[in-house]
């Protein structure tokens, strides 16, 4: 068995030039002129025992006239450890080779729909990316890391290797997560104090403190309504038929979990499977992180709302995810948003600084209001959706399995 590690690492303009408005948006893309923490990730891997992996580097840029200097700063970076494993790197120039390929060579409906499924833009899309990636390096397992992560475990391909791919009751392991372990050395995230008092109507992290209770309890392996997105291994008998919605904008992860639910597929936490997470801190604005929170739930209960029976093998139920994420896809979500609005726009009155900043930030936190109920939710059925993208997925899929042209270029490159 061979696994293909694939990290998307996300780069964004130099210091010294601001930020556009069409930029896309990640949670902490690194600035083309500094070093970031890829080097690190990448070393890491040195330290893994088993030989059985190649590397697949996603260079990830914000906008397309840094592209070209994004490829050439990863591939510089990637370079140097190809005395330590096969490496390669997929940039937005291979993106365009790939989508001319499969738009020449698929022929029927795929030809025109496949090219706009392959794309670097967006964490949905690299995600689906990443499973693309494990395909052309011919690995039967994805193994999926994030570049502000590092192994400390030798034994960690060994134990994946141990598990993906077997029976367990009965049932094939295709999926498979692993947990974080945090800088300092916690496995929690930090509670809420009286300090962060504006957040205190929104459960979020009191339902991924209780969530996170499973990781260290008996047995090794059992079902989790959560997973993280860079420690997750997915078999290719999954991924070839389940991939990300690229309409959810964050928390694609957990949206990856529902969907293979949808399917009888269940994701099992690996309690032995740890990774070190030493995550920038986010230096936006509190407003914009909770925005891509609101949209985050308000479709993943859409979602849930707009199952039909019949059309998938299981009814996923708001109750299989919880205490994280199901405690906020429920019925109150809209006033659970409303709260926190109100108690954030009154932190951001709060504060002494009466700059522009903290204008804006009020204002913005009330349209945040406005837009869970009239913007967040989706002007079409994200279930049915997501099962017509599915289909036009395993097709693209079933393609890439047969055709070597882009498959030969990649490992090659390693």
């Amino acid at each position: 068995m061979r696994a293909t590690i694939v990290i998307p690492t996300y780069w964004g303009r130099p210091s010294t030039e601001m930020v556009r408005p069409e930029d896309a948006v990640y949670d902490h893309p690194t600035e083309l002129d500094s070093t970031g923490t890829l080097e690190q990730a990448l070393h890491s891997i040195t330290v893994l025992d088993s030989k059985d992996f190649n590397v697949v580097v996603l260079a990830c840029a914000t906008s397309p006239d840094i592209a070209e200097k994004v490829e050439e700063k990863v591939k510089g970076i990637a370079g140097t450890f190809r005395g330590y494993f096969p490496v390669a790197v997929v940039s937005h120039g291979f993106e365009s080779r790939l989508k001319d390929r499969v738009g020449e060579a698929a022929g029927g409906e795929l030809a025109e729909l496949g090219p706009e499924m392959l794309s670097l833009t967006g964490y949905s899309n690299i995600r689906n990316m990443c499973l693309v990636a494990a395909e052309l390096a011919r690995s039967e397992v994805a193994v999926l890391f994030d570049d502000d992560q590092v192994y400390e475990d030798k034994h960690y391909l060994d134990k994946v290797f141990e598990n993906i791919g077997r029976e367990i009751d009965g049932k094939f392991l295709g999926t498979i997560a692993g947990y974080y372990i945090r800088a300092d050395e916690t496995i929690y995230p930090q509670p809420c104090t009286e300090h962060d008092w504006w957040m205190a109507e929104w459960p979020k992290i009191d339902a991924m403190r209780d969530a996170f209770k499973i990781i260290e309890e008996e047995p090794r392996l059992k079902p989790t309504p959560w997973v993280f997105g860079g420690n997750m291994v997915i078999h290719r008998d999954i991924f070839r038929r389940i991939a990300f919605d690229p309409n959810v904008r964050r928390g694609e992860d957990i949206d990856f979990l529902t969907n293979c639910k949808f399917f009888e597929i269940d994701f099992l936490l690996d309690n032995q499977l740890a990774i070190k997470h030493l995550q920038p801190a986010s230096s936006g604005p509190a407003w914009k992180g909770f925005r891509e929170d609101l949209y985050r739930f308000v479709y993943a209960r859409e979602k849930l709302r707009r199952q039909v029976p019949g059309a998938c093998p299981r009814l996923v139920t708001v109750e299989d995810l919880d205490p994280y994420p199901g405690r906020l896809m429920r019925d109150d979500l809209e006033e659970l948003i409303y709260r926190t609005c109100v108690l954030t726009g009154l932190n951001y009155m709060h504060s002494s600084d009466s700059s522009e900043t903290y204008e804006v930030g009020f204002i913005e936190t009330m349209r945040n209001i406005f837009y869970a109920r009239y913007d967040a939710p989706p002007d079409h059925d994200p279930f049915q959706w997501y099962l017509e993208f599915r289909e036009r997925w395993e097709q693209l899929m079933g393609f890439l399995a047969t055709d070597d042209y882009m498959s030969k270029e990649l490992l090659g490159a390693m």
